[in-house]
Order: C-alpha cells, then sequence, then structure tokens
C-alpha cells in the first residue's frame, strides 16, 4: 500500500468505529456485553466513548492536519520490524501506537493485552477485512513477540523495569505509568466544572490522561465542583468502582484522613501525583510559581495538564484530556518519527 491508499483505508476505519460508537456496529463486532464480561471495567458508555473518540479522530481532513508535516515514503522498509507491547488500562488504549505504525507502512508484531484483546483484535481484523495482503505485514498475538528489531511496550512501573531490562539494546520507546493534573483557579464556570468531572471520571479514573490531582487556590469553596461532579453519581452502580471507594473511604476513616466527600469521589489533601480509584489529590498553590515548580519537579510522571488559564503552549482545555487528537503523543514522545527515524 502506498501512503495515500493507507489514508483511504485509515478514513474507512473511521467510519466503521463512528458505527460502532453510535451503536450501529456490523455483525463481526464482539458485543459489549462479552466486551463487559471479558473486562469489566470496559462499560459499553465508555468503550462507546473511545469508539466515537477515533472515529471522529480519522477523518481525510484530521488525517492530513496530522500527517502534512512529516516525509512519509511510499518505499517499505522489510527489514524494520516494530514490536508494540499494548496495555490495557482503557478500550484501545494502543491504537495510537498501532496507527503511526500503520502509516508508516512498517511491518508490525503486536502484543495485545489480555484486557483489551477483544477491541483490538476488532479493530485489526477491521483492516485486515478491507486488506487481506496487511496479513503478511502486521500480526498480534496474546503471547510473547519475537523477531522485532525495534519495539513500543507501555506497562506499569514495575513491567517498566522488566522492559528496560529487556529492550535496552533495541531501539525503543519504553512507556510507564503517568497521570494527568488540573489548574483549578476558582473562576470555572458550571460548565467547565462539568467537563472537569469527564476528565476525572471517564474510564473510571483509569487512564494516563485521567485527571488524578487537582491544584487549587487558597480558600477553594468546593461547593460548586461538588454540585457539578454528581453528573457521575450512577457510576456507584457499577460494583468495580463502588468496591473501590468503600475501600479507600474505610481507610482514610480508619485513618482519620481530612478529606471532602463527594458521594462519587473522595478529595485527598495530599502532594502525590498519583491516586487510587475513587480519589483525587488535591494541594493549594499561593502563584503560577507554585503551579510551574510542581510541573517541573514531576515533568516525566504528568501525561497532560489542563486548565481554563493557558499559561504554557501545551494546556489541554478542560474536558479534552480524554479526548486527545492524534499529534498528542503518549509521553510527549513524537511516534511517527521514531518510525521514521528507523528508516533513514
Amino acid at each position: 500500500m502506498n501512503f495515500e491508499e493507507r489514508i483511504d483505508l485509515l478514513c474507512e476505519i473511521g467510519e466503521e468505529l463512528r458505527n460502532a460508537g453510535a451503536g450501529n456496529a456490523d455483525t463481526s463486532f464482539p458485543g459489549y456485553d462479552r466486551i463487559f464480561f471479558s473486562n469489566p471495567w470496559f462499560t459499553e458508555e465508555f468503550v462507546k466513548f473511545s469508539l466515537s473518540g477515533w472515529g471522529k479522530q480519522l477523518t481525510r481532513e484530521n488525517l492530513r492536519e496530522w500527517l502534512d508535516k512529516y516525509n512519509i515514503s511510499d518505499k517499505t522498509f522489510p527489514e524494520i520490524i516494530l514490536g508494540i507491547i499494548m496495555a490495557g488500562n482503557i478500550p484501545l488504549v494502543g491504537f495510537h501506537d498501532f496507527i503511526c505504525g500503520f502509516i508508516t507502512g512498517i511491518n508490525m508484531k503486536i502484543k495485545l493485552s489480555s484486557k483489551d484483546e477483544l477491541l483490538m483484535k476488532w479493530v485489526i481484523d477491521k483492516f485486515y477485512e478491507k486488506n487481506s495482503d496487511l496479513k503478511n505485514s502486521i500480526s498480534y498475538t496474546t503471547e510473547k513477540i519475537t523477531g522485532y528489531n525495534t519495539i513500543i511496550a507501555t506497562g506499569s512501573n514495575n513491567t517498566h523495569r522488566y522492559f528496560e531490562y529487556y529492550f535496552s539494546g533495541y531501539p525503543n520507546i519504553l512507556r510507564k505509568n503517568r497521570n494527568s493534573i488540573a489548574i483549578i483557579t476558582g473562576k470555572e464556570t458550571t460548565e467547565e466544572l462539568e467537563r472537569l468531572a469527564d476528565d476525572i471520571f471517564i474510564y473510571f479514573g483509569l487512564g494516563c490522561r485521567s485527571i488524578s490531582k487537582l491544584m487549587l487556590p487558597q480558600n477553594y469553596n468546593f461547593n460548586d465542583m461538588g454540585k457539578a461532579f454528581q453528573k457521575y453519581l450512577y457510576l456507584l452502580d457499577h460494583h468495580k468502582y463502588a468496591n473501590n471507594f468503600n475501600y479507600q473511604y474505610a481507610l482514610i476513616a480508619m485513618n482519620v484522613v481530612e478529606h471532602i466527600n463527594f458521594h462519587d469521589l473522595l478529595l485527598v489533601e495530599r502532594k502525590e501525583l498519583y491516586s487510587p480509584v475513587a480519589v483525587v489529590n488535591f494541594e493549594y498553590y499561593s502563584d503560577m510559581e507554585d503551579i510551574k515548580k510542581y510541573i517541573y519537579l514531576n515533568n516525566e510522571n504528568i501525561q497532560c495538564v489542563t486548565s481554563s488559564e493557558k499559561f504554557s503552549d501545551n494546556i489541554v482545555n478542560i474536558g479534552d484530556t480524554q479526548r486527545p487528537r492524534l499529534s498528542e503523543y503518549a509521553d510527549n514522545i513524537d511516534t511517527v518519527e521514531f518510525i521514521l527515524k528507523l528508516q533513514k
């Protein structure tokens, strides 16, 4: 396939994803009940959100805007085989790496996460359905992959140590846990606070772009935030989320930790960036220098920053952390550029 043909195919895949996200998938789709049974964190609501989000990105206009800055050749490089080890914390979390490999025409061997096996299989099979020759250059498995000579691996902090040990001899992108923060000014509208709730609650807070830490002005009044966050009170009907909420609440109560209870989320004043499911940490700041210092000191562990104040070029709009554009790369490492350098 040449570059233009790959663009065309991605547009076709985009239509498939939009249809599936709207509940109009064809009979090859594994079904929301089966996906949920395989991974109870993958609810129909959030799987549809992911499918629709990717579908909206895979349009000709968006693809052109993303790829125009690169010099992507029609030439193939069969000697380069990219191994991709995918995470499975949220639906289709490894899809961006796949797209980057596909659009550059590189051969790929993919290790699927058992947590996101059904969705990723369905999507990759859609590529095969539209061009069966891709089976010669792209393969996937849930077992160990071999035969690659460059690697992209995404996992936890624990698996990252394993990645560093085994993959240090290859050109690589190795990713570990990251979290995201919101800078609150106290001037946010009700709509902005409701969109902030999206950034926190979508995917149950399991994504690296999920807000796990709030930076708040001194003497912040939580009343409006608490009201806005009630839009996700229904998540307590989800047994795994409810279990996490109750467990964290019990820990907080036993240890007499000061907290704010929104009834669907617990807020705790902590310096740590990471927070468990159903908990968000917060910290007060005095001025923008406090914010800049915090971001600087935690830069390697921060995926993205959202705020209504655009004090930096890479600030994400409130409500958009779970709606990344194609040009927003994990860990801010340009995956397309990484692959193209291998081909020189």
